[in-house]
């Protein structure tokens, strides 16, 4: 009688153990697959944000006619044509190379990982999966 109830404690002792180190694996697992939808629901909204900033671009390209006056200015302005084209020239590297850096700048991964704090959730992932194994 006394070896079946500590056969039976045996038991109850291993079902709880396997019962706890499921549960804890469930959870990591539920964590990983939480911090994985987050990310793309990340990399949706960062399409989407990329998609507006393209339309918006093409609503600024539209309005380049606005570049149109300098050249008809100039054209009217007493410089020499080697000064005409410099100012051209600078203007144009100005009005390019500015929207690029700052299109660059919005869309890169880095800065929206940042920005959503999805890095953040990624390393306290990590370390409470390097917690659970010690």
């Amino acid at each position: 009688m006394k070896a079946q109830k500590m056969l039976y404690n045996l038991i109850a002792h291993i079902l709880t153990d396997l019962l706890k180190q499921y549960k804890q694996t469930f959870i990591r697992f539920t964590k990983i697959k939480a911090v994985l939808y987050y990310i793309k629901a990340i990399r949706v909204i960062r399409l989407i944000y990329i998609g507006i900033f393209l339309l918006i671009l093409s609503f600024i390209i539209m309005i380049s006619g606005f570049l149109f006056l300098h050249v008809s200015f100039l054209y009217y302005f007493p410089l020499s044509k080697e000064v005409k084209a410099l100012i051209l020239f600078s203007l144009g590297i100005f009005y390019f190379l500015v929207p690029i850096g700052v299109f660059l700048y919005f869309t890169s991964q880095r800065v929206w990982m940042k920005f959503s704090k999805a890095n953040k959730l990624i390393q306290e992932i990590l370390k409470t999966a390097s917690e659970d194994k010690k």
